[in-house]
C-alpha cells in the first residue's frame, strides 16, 4: 500500500466509475484498475460492488474509504508542516564577538538570520579573543569569533575574513607619507593600544619584540572610535586591521601597510 494507491481509490469512490476517475486524474483506467484490485488483496477485502449500472463502495469499503481519507489529510498537513519546518525553529544561539569588527561583519548576516528565523532570539555578548577561547571550551557559549592564533585542535574554524595590519597615524606624522614601514622602524613610536587581555594586543607585542623592542604605550583602550579619536587629535600611533579604519573613515588619519602584514588579521 502506498500513498498513490489511496488517492487513486478515493477518486474511484467520488467518482463511482473507473473511466471517469480516470480522466478526472489523467491515468489509464486500466492502471486504476490494476491498483485497486492489489489493494483488495493486499487488505483480503473487497471495496466495490457492481450492480450492472454503478460502481459502489461494499461495507468495508466505506469503512476504508473514511480511514484513507483522515490519513490522507493528516499526512498533507504533516508535509506541509515539514515544508515550513524553518519558520518553527525556536530556540536561542549564545554569540560571542569581537567588539573590533561586531558592526562591520555581523550585523547584516545577523539581521538576515532573523528574518530567516523570527523565532530564533540571540543573545550577543562581547569578549576578547582569549576569552572567547576558553568560554567556547567550556560550553558557556555556542558560537565565537575570535582572531588568530586558535588553540590547535580544539575547535572547528571557518575563516570570515583577511585583512592587512596597518599603522594608523594622524596625517601631520612624520611617517603619514611613506609606502610602507617595517617593526623595526616603529621603536620609537608613542603607541596607543587595545587592552592587554585582547589577542591584537598579544599579537602587537609579539610583533615588537621579535623586531628587538619593548614599545611605549601610553594609553590602552578596548574601543576602536576613541583609540582613532585620539590619534585624530595627533597623539600616538595604532596599529590595527586596515578594515576596521576603512569602515569608518577618519578625514585625517593615514594608514601605512607593515611589512609582512598583508594577511596580518585573520578572522
Amino acid at each position: 500500500m502506498n500513498i498513490q494507491a489511496l488517492h487513486y481509490f478515493l477518486h474511484v469512490a467520488d467518482s463511482k466509475s473507473y473511466s471517469v476517475a480516470a480522466k478526472k486524474i489523467y491515468v489509464a483506467q486500466s492502471s486504476l484498475s490494476t491498483t485497486i484490485k492489489k489493494l483488495e488483496e493486499e487488505l483480503a477485502i473487497k471495496l466495490f460492488s457492481y450492480d450492472g449500472k454503478s460502481l459502489n463502495l461494499t461495507t468495508e469499503g466505506e469503512r476504508f474509504y473514511e480511514l484513507s481519507k483522515d490519513f490522507l489529510s493528516s499526512y498533507e498537513i504533516f508535509f506541509e508542516s515539514a515544508k515550513k519546518i524553518t519558520d518553527d525553529v525556536f530556540g536561542t544561539i549564545n554569540l560571542l564577538l569581537p567588539v573590533l569588527v561586531s558592526d562591520i561583519y555581523f550585523a547584516k548576516p545577523i539581521a538576515e538570520f532573523q528574518r530567516k528565523y523570527p523565532n530564533v532570539k540571540i543573545n550577543v555578548t562581547n569578549r576578547a579573543g582569549f576569552q572567547t577561547q576558553n568560554l567556547i571550551s567550556i560550553n558557556e557559549f555556542d558560537i565565537g569569533v575570535t582572531i588568530r592564533p586558535i588553540i590547535q585542535n580544539a575547535f572547528e574554524c571557518v575563516e570570515i575574513v583577511k585583512s592587512p595590519m596597518v599603522l594608523a597615524v594622524h596625517k601631520g606624522h612624520p611617517l603619514a607619507s611613506r609606502e610602507e614601514v617595517t617593526y623595526e622602524e616603529l621603536v620609537h613610536e608613542q603607541f596607543l593600544s587595545y587592552e592587554e587581555n585582547s589577542v591584537l594586543y598579544q599579537n602587537f607585542l609579539a610583533k615588537t619584540k621579535d623586531a628587538g623592542y619593548a614599545p611605549q604605550i601610553k594609553f590602552k583602550a578596548p574601543e576602536t572610535p576613541l583609540l582613532l579619536s585620539i590619534i585624530e587629535q595627533g597623539e600616538g600611533a595604532l596599529v590595527l586591521p586596515k578594515c576596521v579604519v576603512d569602515y569608518r573613515m577618519y578625514d585625517n588619519i593615514r594608514t601605512i601597510p607593515i611589512k609582512n602584514e598583508e594577511e596580518g588579521y585573520q578572522l
